[in-house]
């Protein structure tokens, strides 16, 4: 049962003055004429009553007539039950959007969040039905349209909060399709959430229609006090045929006091290092540990901070990581001109590498076989590709996993017999059409997807004089000329990938040799093609990451058949063989290994949660509810939020009290009692009356 107007009820107060009545009341007496006084002696009177209630039954009729009037004018409904349908609104269809990202976590915001999911279900009656939907950045739908609210209770008994962040917009969608079905006359969105800034974005397919309520609930406070890590990196560097590893990262502080604090670094499970990091209110502070050696492939890393218990997030007080040692890229190149400005730059941006680097070695002639064997990738730089069986070597050598970068110039010749092996075919020079530069840039490919942010690097600023032309065969293009000629084009020949690019790597045909980009593009065409792309030592906690490119980036392993993924908290998912993908919906370490074996140093992979989501500024709820659209609850309910006035009534309320109208029946009630008081008064009063007459008599 709930109230419309439930500040009447302080009118209860009220029932103690029929109390006060009954026992203060004074009864007066009759004044008698006497004579003189004087000759009577003064005697002191002394009497002492306690005032008892003699009428039990009137009192109780008054308490009850005033109860009853208070409680109608307090205007009661009920949602569940029996009498909910006793003229009640029609059948409702409610869907509970239910929150459940890693910032719900904070103090008691899950358990107050569950708990009113439990409320909205319990109070609906029998003929109406709910759906319930859990989401962080994907929603999903656990009950649809049900009518027992201990089924929907019973599952969110089994439910916890997660490791992504939050995504409104597309459960938002979820609500709306799953109404879309329900024939009921009215329709309700109840969603629970702490509506966090960063987890709503307007979208157009992200409404509710007319018709369907609204009705937010907003739970836990803004702007807690939180520490969140952040920002992980490791730098690499060459010691001897061993790589040291520095890791950094940063420490964020949403409190509005200066926090100190311990930070431990891990790997392997056993701590290497520690920092104490001191954090402004509202600030965040850099720190970085002492280098550690890297000897094993997929080295396990934790970098931790401690905060009070009850204080803060958890799920953003770690920061995991996965490393392999690389060692330096062995890249051949083949230049018939020697050691000469062809090579200046090229061998120079191969020189200047972080971490593992390449380690160089050129040739004039044709590769030998000694020298393909040793090599990761082999650039012809200008050099024409070998006829005979050195060609056949050349072949055989990327079709057994090597990367070939073929950079055209005056000299590249390609013998017919090898046409086919590359993804183009290599035409004349062009030239004398003035300049040109890179009008399209592929940055979902490998090598390009480093320079797709703001200030990541501008290939639009080289320019290119002379060129040779490409007709591509069964090739990719990953950059073209403004003149829609290719550039780049990509070919996969067995294991092994090839590049062709149309143009020189020095400062003859173009000038990218003086550019910024020149150095990073060098090196990320070479580790692409020697199979070692950068390999990210973390993943972000909802992303998707495929085990087998993994694998073959620089790590000489792959995928053990039948291969399982290990969850960090327990538990495994089943591969697919012919994808390998695997979605990380948890932070931690991943195992990749076969069932029942536990290998020393088995595949692994690092998710850290999305610290976007340890934000806790609230949304302007308004603003979101005038973007979702449909009907609105009057005010936000929960326990943190407030109503916008007395006067603001839920419609929900609203409509089952004015269809019930249940203040009549206590009103007529509260008629009843007070003509049956008043009967009864009048008994009771003639009776002692009588009583008083008898005795006097």
């Amino acid at each position: 049962m709930g109230f419309l107007t439930p500040l009447f009820l302080v009118g209860l107060a009220g029932l103690a003055v029929p109390v006060l009545i009954h026992l203060t009341r004074q009864e007066k007496g009759k004044s008698l004429g006497f004579p003189s006084l004087m000759f009577l002696r003064r005697i002191p009177f002394e009497e002492t009553s306690r005032r008892r209630i003699r009428h039990w039954l009137l009192l109780v009729m008054r308490l009850a007539a005033l109860g009853l009037l208070v409680a109608a004018f307090a205007r009661p409904f009920v949602r569940g039950g029996a009498l909910a349908s006793v003229g009640g609104p029609g059948p409702e269809e409610v869907v509970i959007l239910l929150d459940r990202s890693y910032s719900m976590d904070l103090g008691d915001n899950w358990a107050r969040a569950v708990d009113h999911a439990k409320g909205v279900a319990a109070a609906l009656r029998t003929q109406d039905r709910v759906s319930l939907v859990t989401f962080s950045e994907t929603p999903h739908l656990l009950h649809r349209s049900i009518s027992d609210p201990a089924r929907v209770a019973a599952t969110l008994d089994t439910l916890r909060t997660g490791s992504l962040a939050t995504r409104i917009g597309p459960a938002i969608k979820l609500a709306r399709s799953t109404l879309a079905a329900s024939e009921r006359p009215r329709q309700r969105v109840v969603l629970i959430s702490d509506f966090q800034r960063p987890g709503w974005r307007p979208d157009p397919d992200a409404t509710l229609p007319a018709g369907v309520t609204l009705e937010p609930v907003v739970i836990g406070g803004e702007n807690a006090a939180n520490l969140a890590l952040t920002d992980l990196e490791l730098g690499r560097e060459s010691a001897g045929n061993r790589e040291r590893v520095t890791v950094s990262a940063r420490l964020i502080n949403t409190g509005d006091t200066e926090s100190t604090t311990e930070v431990t670094l891990a790997v392997n499970d056993t701590d290497v290092g520690t920092a104490t990091v001191t954090t402004p209110a509202g600030g965040a502070a850099p720190f970085t540990f002492d280098p550690f050696t890297l000897t094993h492939p997929f080295t396990r890393g934790e970098v931790r901070v401690a905060e009070a218990p009850g204080t803060g997030l958890g799920e953003d007080n770690a920061l995991h990581f996965v490393a392999s040692p690389g060692g330096d890229l062995s890249v051949l190149i083949v230049d018939p001109l020697g050691g000469g400005d062809s090579n200046l730059y090229l061998r120079g941006a191969l020189g200047i590498a972080e971490g593992a680097g390449f380690a160089t070695v050129l040739t004039r002639g044709a590769p030998r076989e000694s020298q393909l064997a040793a090599a990761d990738v082999v650039v012809l730089n200008g050099a024409p590709f070998p006829g005979g069986s050195a060609g056949d070597r050349l072949r055989a050598f990327v079709e057994e996993g090597g990367g070939l970068l073929l950079v055209l110039g005056q000299r590249t010749t390609v013998p017919s017999v090898h046409a086919e092996f590359l993804p183009a075919t290599v035409g004349p020079v062009t030239e004398g059409t003035g300049e040109r530069r890179l009008g399209f840039v592929d940055y979902d490919h490998a090598v390009f997807e480093a320079f797709m942010g703001p200030r990541s690097g501008d290939f639009s600023q080289a320019a290119f004089y002379r060129t040779r032309r490409l007709d591509v065969t069964d090739g990719r293009v990953t950059a073209q000329f403004d003149d829609g000629t290719p550039a780049l084009v990509e070919g996969r020949r067995g294991k092994g990938r090839i590049l062709v690019w149309a143009t020189g790597l020095d400062r003859f045909w173009n000038n990218l040799a003086l550019q910024p980009v020149y150095l990073p593009f060098v090196h990320r065409v070479t580790r692409f093609l020697g199979g070692r792309g950068e390999i990210p030592p973390w993943h972000t906690a909802g992303s998707t990451v495929n085990l087998s490119a993994l694998a073959t980036a620089g790590v000489p392993l792959e995928i053990p058949p039948g291969a399982v993924a290990m969850e960090p908290g327990g538990g495994s998912v089943a591969l697919d063989p012919a994808t390998s993908l695997l979605r990380l919906e948890s932070r931690g370490i991943w195992e990749i290994r076969p069932p029942g074996e536990r290998p020393e140093h088995p595949m692994a992979v690092a998710a850290n949660v999305d610290v976007t989501e340890s934000d806790l500024a609230r949304m302007d709820i308004e603003e979101f509810v005038a973007a979702v659209g449909g009907e609105t609850a009057g005010g936000t309910a929960g326990d943190d939020s407030t109503t916008a006035d007395a006067a603001a009534v839920d419609p929900q309320a609203a409509d089952f009290e004015s269809r019930q109208s249940f203040w009549r029946y206590l009103l007529a009630a509260v008629f009843l009692l007070m003509v049956s008081e008043t009967v009864l008064a009048n008994r009771l009063s003639r009776h002692r009356i009588k009583e008083e007459s008898a005795m006097v008599g």
